[in-house]
Protein backbone atom coordinates (compact mmCIF):
# COMPACT_ATOMS: atom_id res chain seq x y z
CA UNK A 1 0.00 0.00 0.00
CA UNK A 2 0.77 3.64 -0.87
CA UNK A 3 0.96 6.74 0.73
CA UNK A 4 -0.12 9.97 -1.63
CA UNK A 5 -0.41 13.36 -0.60
CA UNK A 6 -2.61 16.04 -2.41
CA UNK A 7 -1.31 19.45 -1.53
CA UNK A 8 -2.16 23.04 -2.77
CA UNK A 9 1.12 24.59 -1.47
CA UNK A 10 4.74 23.81 -2.65
CA UNK A 11 6.49 23.66 0.90
CA UNK A 12 4.35 21.42 2.40
CA UNK A 13 4.62 19.04 -0.76
CA UNK A 14 8.31 19.74 -1.11
CA UNK A 15 8.57 18.51 2.35
CA UNK A 16 6.76 14.95 2.30
CA UNK A 17 7.97 14.22 -0.92
CA UNK A 18 11.25 14.55 0.84
CA UNK A 19 9.97 12.14 3.28
CA UNK A 20 9.67 10.10 0.57
CA UNK A 21 6.03 9.85 -0.04
CA UNK A 22 4.27 10.25 -3.52
CA UNK A 23 3.12 13.83 -3.48
CA UNK A 24 0.77 15.90 -5.91
CA UNK A 25 0.32 19.49 -6.03
CA UNK A 26 -2.67 21.06 -7.74
CA UNK A 27 -3.55 24.72 -7.94
CA UNK A 28 -7.55 24.91 -8.52
CA UNK A 29 -10.88 22.72 -8.35
CA UNK A 30 -10.67 21.22 -11.42
CA UNK A 31 -7.26 19.86 -11.25
CA UNK A 32 -8.30 18.65 -7.45
CA UNK A 33 -11.02 16.34 -8.83
CA UNK A 34 -8.53 15.27 -11.56
CA UNK A 35 -5.88 13.83 -8.86
CA UNK A 36 -8.71 12.82 -6.80
CA UNK A 37 -10.14 10.39 -9.58
CA UNK A 38 -6.72 8.84 -10.44
CA UNK A 39 -6.15 8.38 -7.04
CA UNK A 40 -9.66 6.46 -5.74
CA UNK A 41 -9.03 4.33 -8.92
CA UNK A 42 -5.53 3.53 -7.92
CA UNK A 43 -6.52 0.24 -4.83
CA UNK A 44 -2.59 0.53 -4.38
CA UNK A 45 -3.68 4.08 -2.49
CA UNK A 46 -3.83 3.15 1.81
CA UNK A 47 -3.42 6.93 2.88
CA UNK A 48 -4.13 9.64 1.51
CA UNK A 49 -2.86 13.06 2.96
CA UNK A 50 -4.32 16.54 2.37
CA UNK A 51 -4.17 19.67 3.76
CA UNK A 52 -6.89 21.87 5.24
CA UNK A 53 -7.18 24.48 1.92
CA UNK A 54 -7.36 21.06 -0.36
CA UNK A 55 -10.14 19.54 2.01
CA UNK A 56 -12.18 22.67 1.40
CA UNK A 57 -12.12 23.11 -2.38
CA UNK A 58 -13.96 19.31 -2.17
CA UNK A 59 -15.23 18.57 1.22
CA UNK A 60 -18.48 16.67 0.19
CA UNK A 61 -16.57 14.20 -1.58
CA UNK A 62 -13.29 14.08 1.16
CA UNK A 63 -16.39 13.18 3.69
CA UNK A 64 -17.48 10.08 1.62
CA UNK A 65 -13.83 9.06 1.49
CA UNK A 66 -13.46 9.48 4.97
CA UNK A 67 -16.73 6.90 5.54
CA UNK A 68 -14.71 4.46 3.44
CA UNK A 69 -12.32 2.10 4.48
CA UNK A 70 -10.07 2.34 2.15
CA UNK A 71 -8.11 4.95 1.70
CA UNK A 72 -7.27 6.24 5.22
CA UNK A 73 -7.84 9.99 4.79
CA UNK A 74 -5.20 12.30 6.65
CA UNK A 75 -6.19 16.57 7.19
CA UNK A 76 -3.07 18.45 7.99
CA UNK A 77 -3.00 21.91 8.72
Amino acid sequence: MKIVGIFNRKEKQIGFRLAGMETNLIHNKDELEEKLGHIMDNSDVGILVINKEVFDLLPEEFKKIEKRQLPLLLKID
